[in-house]
């Protein structure tokens, strides 16, 4: 992708939260994982003192040292720091390059029982500037004062991407370094398992005027200062929270592009000013609670993909509007940016049902609807409504403007193969008049071939009004974190996508 952002598009990467470390990648990485970069042998090899190749054939012509210096600090660049560091062996020429080349340190590639050290003293000998510093290896807890001083070094030095993952060896997290949000030149940010000071945005000049990226999990904060560090971005497109801790996320950006919120036990969500913002992702909330939260929109005037909404989990609410069961269409309540949607809904719970209506009836544009179906529960559904109820809601169900009029592309998500899925299908094939495309998703692991094959028959069966035929896809299980990783990324245009 070059040396960051492609024109607005940014892109997150992600490793599997077992770790747990949910990193977003340096943006000039070619590789979208966070591995280190690959050895490059030649120059790995000499700098250990080790003829890479065999000498046959060889003329005696050193035609790595009379590359550009900008070709030579771009290959140094891609070493881990240790080999990039031996380059100034090579050659008297080599000496300055490495000091001249924007460092890139990770500390998975230096020595363990010396990494803390380690990381102290290329900070402290490196002129900067820092292009990427991705800390996730060492035991921040046992780093103080140092790890104030990394934090200095860091402003002090022009990081542009950095990433502070720290280890939960502990009950609670670390205090944050302050210092590293008066890092002015910073463009990405990612911090995880750490506690922001009580006191630091009592009187603090911070402003991050460069920073487009924006990653934060497992945070505590309040909720005042949660919004005070946004307010300090003015240029963020993109922010991600995850099992976070602060009660409630209020939005007010004039730059922001996309919001992710993830495993969130905030009670509130309310975008209350934010002209920009393209997409807003709620993913996995982490328990079922007594109180849903509310998701407020007032002010999106563009956004265009939102979901998933869980009418178990979210109370949804437009303007000063709360959704309920028999909210109609109204001018107050419409969105009519949203092209892309998705609702996760348990069929087997009538009540659920009744609210994926008038969830629908409140984006009459979209023409991309995503659902999932989710498990059902038996101690929740032993007393709800029979399938024949179900098929009598959805004949006597008011219109819904966007399956009738706009909806072109429609995947159901878990199938579980349910008499109340298919009368919702029914429904859809008796209705949808533009539908173009239907996918209908099976988890491999829930079903036998025979299974997927008396489904399969079943979906042949729907005769749909534009003549298409559904597709049934038997895919395995898709983690949480890929679906974050696709959330975040602008390059993606569904981010729900299978």
């Amino acid at each position: 992708m070059g040396s960051g952002l492609q024109g607005r598009k940014g892109t997150l990467a992600w490793t599997s939260l077992g770790d747990p470390a949910i990193l977003a990648a340096p943006l000039h990485s070619p590789s979208p994982r966070l591995a280190a970069p690959p050895r490059i042998p030649c120059l790995a090899a000499m700098a250990d003192g080790v003829a890479p190749f065999s000498n046959a054939g060889y003329d005696g012509e050193d035609r790595i040292s009379a590359l550009h210096e900008d070709l030579l600090r771009a290959i140094i660049s891609r070493l881990p720091v240790t080999d990039a560091a031996r380059t100034a062996v090579l050659a008297s020429r080599w000496r300055h390059i490495w000091r001249s080349t924007p460092l890139v340190l990770r500390d998975a590639d230096l020595p363990g029982l010396s990494r803390a050290a380690s990381v102290t003293r290329i900070l402290s000998d490196h002129p900067g500037p820092f292009r990427t510093v991705l800390l996730r290896h060492c035991s921040f807890a046992y780093q103080d004062p140092g790890l104030g001083e990394w934090a200095r070094l860091l402003a002090a030095k022009s990081a542009q991407e950095v990433a502070f993952l720290n280890r939960p060896t502990l009950r609670n997290p670390v205090r944050l370094p302050a210092d590293i949000l008066r890092c002015s030149s910073l463009r990405h940010l990612f911090l995880d398992f750490w506690m922001f000071p009580a006191d630091l945005f009592r009187g603090a000049d911070i402003i991050l005027p460069h920073l487009h990226t924006l990653s934060m999990t497992r945070i505590h904060t309040s909720n005042q200062d949660l919004e005070r560090f946004i307010a300090t971005c003015p240029v963020l497109e993109t922010l991600l929270l995850c099992g976070n801790k602060p009660m409630g996320v209020c939005v007010r950006s004039h730059s922001l592009i996309c919001l992710v919120v993830g495993l969130s036990m905030a009670e509130e969500f309310a975008v209350v000013d934010a002209p920009l913002l393209e997409r807003l992702m709620l993913l996995q909330p982490p328990v079922a609670g007594d109180l849903p939260a509310k998701v407020k929109i007032a002010c999106a005037s563009n956004l265009r993909v939102l979901g998933f909404l869980e009418p178990n989990f979210h109370k949804l609410q437009i303007g000063e509007t709360v959704i309920e069961c028999n909210t109609m269409a109204g001018p107050n309540i419409l969105v009519r940016s949203v092209k892309i949607l998705g609702v996760m809904v348990n069929f087997g719970v009538f009540w659920e049902i009744k609210m994926l209506a008038s969830f629908l009836r409140c984006f009459p544009n979209v023409d991309t609807l995503h659902i999932q179906s989710a498990l059902r529960d038996p101690s929740v559904t032993a007393n709800e409504p029979s399938g024949k109820h179900h098929a009598e809601f959805w004949q006597e169900v008011c219109p819904v403007e966007c399956l009738r009029s706009h909806v072109k592309k429609m995947v159901i998500h878990e199938f579980q193969g349910t008499q109340n899925e298919f009368e919702f299908l029914k429904f859809i094939a008796m209705n949808a008049q533009e539908l173009q495309s239907l996918l209908v998703v099976l988890q491999e692991e829930n079903f036998s071939s025979d299974m997927v094959n008396e489904i399969k028959d079943k979906l042949q069966c729907l005769r749909f009004r534009t003549g298409v035929t559904g597709l049934l896809l038997v895919l395995p299980k898709v983690g949480m974190f890929p679906w974050l990783q696709k959330a975040a990324d602008l390059n993606i245009e569904d981010p729900f996508h299978c």
